[in-house]
């Protein structure tokens, strides 16, 4: 969930005449820079931290030259700025140059050299290349546990980011102990730290969440919004990502009212963003709260909810997209369970156009997408209708999974339903045993 950066990098927003400046007053510049970049940065405001960022780096290698120890931290400051701001491959560029820099500057076991590798390594995390950035974060981790100790604010630094690569692999058991490791030493350091305990936190919580232990998520999760609160202003997005989590763990755990609530303060601060980063996360949030909504039967705000979803995300990707065909199928959904059968069809069509047209004839998701389709024939009492769009669901997931896979359950079970309003009892039965021994072969340990 969150990497962390461990060096504090340098900038700001002064128009200067570089020319015009002596060297001391260049080096005075590029500590204001570096100042109001680094606090641009912490604010979550990477736009503005990349411009500066850029200044900095101006000023740093007029200053002193292309090969010195300043360059090369503005060259990783300004990386990171524009890692957070979604510019990967400027970001990769300027992180290299300011890696073979500091190895060559102050050779390749110094914690600085951690820094970049550690940065180099959030950045393949960025962009989804979990596997490249592990090598990378076991590096410096190694650096650091020998030239800082092994109980280190850096450290722990590395080995949350570290456990966030396993994790993001679905390396569970081998996570979990690092980010317990990484609280620990957070929490031990004489001075507060809320921002790294949060982090720990938050990461943990989810981690938990994710091996099934909700109560012990639950309390992490709880501990990460007082920290997280303590450490930045009260609409960052780390707040809305640990409250995200927080909706998403009460929901697994049926808490559908904690569920609402947490993804309607996640909303409140995401629509705050006013960028196309911040609507795509609010139609996200919007989902959540409309599915927590959904199971609460209150069917007319889920319908708002999944509504002002469809449309932000059909901005956001246009009409063909799955996450679109996702929005469209929620929306139908909740049109189903308030009666509106002949609303909800356009939309179960359209969910199952986007996904045959992207995924092929035979994915699974349009297998359930047609699921839906047959569950709301069924609801208009059409049954001979329902009959071919479930066999052909059924088929489609059973030749994807294979024949005795628990995923078909839901489907079997609808067929077996259609088959008994038309009639064909025997056929029903020879279903309904199928998914009775599917059910018992699922139970056993």
């Amino acid at each position: 969930m969150f990497a962390m950066n461990p060096k504090a990098r340098r900038l700001v927003l002064l128009a200067v005449f570089l020319a015009a400046l002596s060297s001391n007053a260049q080096e005075a510049t590029l500590k204001k820079l570096t100042a109001q970049a680094g606090d641009l940065y912490r604010q979550a405001k990477y736009g503005q931290a990349v411009h500066v960022g850029q200044e900095a780096l101006q000023v740093a290698e007029k200053t002193f030259g292309p090969s010195h120890r300043d360059v090369a931290t503005a060259l990783g400051n300004l990386a990171e700025y524009q890692r957070a701001a979604g510019n990967y491959p400027e970001a990769e560029t300027l992180q290299k140059r300011a890696l073979l820099l500091d190895q060559k500057l102050l050779g390749p076991d110094h914690p600085d050299v951690a820094v970049d590798l550690n940065n180099l390594a959030m950045l393949y995390d960025s962009l989804g290349r979990y596997a490249d950035a592990e090598p990378f974060y076991n590096q410096a981790l190694e650096i650091d546990q020998h030239a800082l100790g092994a109980d280190h604010p850096d450290v722990a630094t590395d080995l949350n980011n570290l456990a966030e690569a396993y994790r993001a692999q679905g390396k569970l058991k081998e996570a979990e102990p690092l980010f317990r490791r990484a609280l620990a030493i957070w929490e031990k350091q004489p001075g507060p730290n809320p921002r790294g305990i949060a982090t720990a936190l938050s990461n943990l919580g989810a981690l938990v969440a994710a091996r099934g232990k909700n109560a012990e998520a639950e309390q992490l999760l709880a501990r990460a919004l007082e920290k997280w609160r303590q450490a930045v202003r009260a609409d960052h997005p780390a707040i809305a990502a640990t409250l995200r989590t927080l909706g998403s763990v009460q929901a697994s755990s049926h808490e559908y009212a904690k569920a609402q609530s947490s993804f309607e303060q996640a909303l409140a601060i995401d629509e705050k963003a006013h960028t196309k980063a911040g609507d795509q996360q609010s139609a996200r949030d919007l989902t959540n709260l409309g599915l927590a909504l959904f199971q609460q039967r209150k069917y007319e705000d889920a319908e708002e909810r999944f509504q002002r979803a469809l449309t932000l995300d059909e901005a956001n990707y246009g009409k063909e997209h799955l996450t679109v065909a996702s929005d469209a199928n929620n929306l139908a959904e909740a049109y189903r369970a308030e009666g509106k059968y002949k609303t909800a069809e356009p939309l179960y069509r359209r969910a199952a156009l986007i996904d045959e047209k992207l995924l092929g004839p035979d994915h699974p998701d349009l297998a359930n997408d047609l699921n839906n389709i047959g569950a709301l024939y069924f609801s208009e009492g059409r049954y001979a209708d329902a009959e071919p769009v479930l066999k052909r669901a059924l088929t489609i997931k059973q030749d994807a999974l294979g024949p005795n896979d628990p995923k078909l359950l839901q489907i079997l079970d609808n067929y077996a339903i259609v088959l008994r309003a038309l009639n064909r009892n025997a056929d029903a039965a020879a279903i309904e045993a199928r998914a009775k021994g599917i059910r018992a072969k699922a139970a056993k340990p």
